[in-house]
C-alpha cells in the first residue's frame, strides 16, 4: 500500500470517528398544555426522546433527599432480593442501597441507566432500579444468610410525597409519551416538572400554579402571627408619627 492510500485511509477513519461522536441522542423534551393553572385542574403532558416502550414517572417541584427510607425487602432463597421505595420517581445516579453482610456495612449504587453496581466488587451478580416506580432487585453471587438490607437513600421531588397519585405513563415505540396529570394541591408559584423514564432519561418543563389558597409550608401559624404582629406595630408607629408631625 502506497503512502497516498495510507493517508486516504487515515482521513476516512477520522471521518467515521467524528461522525460517530456527532451522533448524540437528543435530550428528552416535555411540553405541558397549558403552562399554568389552579390545583385540581388537568394538564396535558407530551414528551419525546425517552426510552421506547417503557414508562415514565413525574416529579413535581425541587429535588429532595430521602435518607433511610424504610422500604421492605423481600428475600427469595439466599441469593435474590427485591422491594419498592416509598417514594418515586427517583433521580438517576442518587440511589444507594446499604446493607450489612457478615457484620460489614456495604452498599450498591445505581449507574444512572437503571442498573446497580457493587463498589466493593465480587458480591453482586445483577441488580436494577426502576426510576419510574421505585422497584429494585438484586441477585447476589454467593449465599447471603447473614445479609441484612435496611437503608435506602435517593433523591426524589418535593411535592410527590404528598401527591403520590401522579400517574406512571407509558412510552410508545418511538419513545414519545402523552397523558394527563392533575395540578397538585400546592401553593402559588412556578415549579419544575421532571419526567424520568426507566433508563434514566430526563426531561423538564416549568409550570405555574395560580389561584391556590394553600399557604406555603414555611409560613406556619407562628410565622403568620409574627408577620401580622410586625405589620401591626409598623402601621401603628407610622400612623402615630404622622399624627405627631401635624401638631
Amino acid at each position: 500500500m502506497n503512502k497516498k492510500a495510507c493517508i486516504i485511509l487515515v482521513f476516512l477513519a477520522l471521518f467515521v470517528v467524528s461522525a460517530t461522536l456527532l451522533v448524540v441522542r437528543a435530550q428528552p423534551e416535555i411540553v405541558m398544555t397549558p403552562t399554568s393553572g389552579a390545583p385540581g385542574e388537568s394538564i396535558d403532558v407530551e414528551g419525546t426522546g425517552f426510552a421506547a416502550s417503557k414508562t415514565v414517572g413525574i416529579g413535581w417541584g425541587p429535588e429532595v433527599a430521602v435518607v433511610n427510607d424504610p422500604a421492605t425487602v423481600t428475600k427469595v432463597g439466599d441469593l435474590q432480593f427485591y422491594g419498592t421505595t416509598s417514594q418515586h420517581p427517583i433521580k438517576p445516579n442518587t440511589f444507594r442501597w446499604t446493607y450489612l453482610q457478615d457484620a460489614v456495612e456495604l452498599f450498591f449504587r445505581d449507574n444512572g441507566d437503571g442498573t446497580l453496581y457493587d463498589p466493593a466488587g465480587g458480591r453482586l451478580s445483577s441488580g436494577s432500579i426502576n426510576y419510574t416506580s421505585g422497584y429494585f432487585q438484586c441477585v447476589m453471587q454467593s449465599s447471603t444468610r447473614t445479609f441484612y438490607a435496611g437503608k435506602f437513600s435517593y433523591t426524589t421531588y418535593y411535592f410527590n410525597s404528598a401527591n403520590s397519585t401522579f400517574p406512571i405513563l407509558p412510552t410508545d415505540g418511538s419513545g414519545a409519551v402523552t397523558g394527563q396529570i392533575t395540578v397538585p394541591q400546592i401553593w402559588n408559584g412556578t415549579e419544575v416538572v421532571t419526567v424520568i423514564d426507566e433508563k434514566g432519561n430526563i426531561g423538564t418543563s416549568d409550570f405555574t400554579v395560580e389561584g391556590s389558597d394553600v399557604v406555603p409550608e414555611p409560613l406556619t401559624v407562628a410565622a403568620i402571627v409574627l408577620l401580622s404582629s410586625t405589620a401591626l406595630i409598623i402601621s401603628f408607629y407610622w400612623l402615630r408619627k404622622r399624627s405627631l408631625s401635624k401638631v
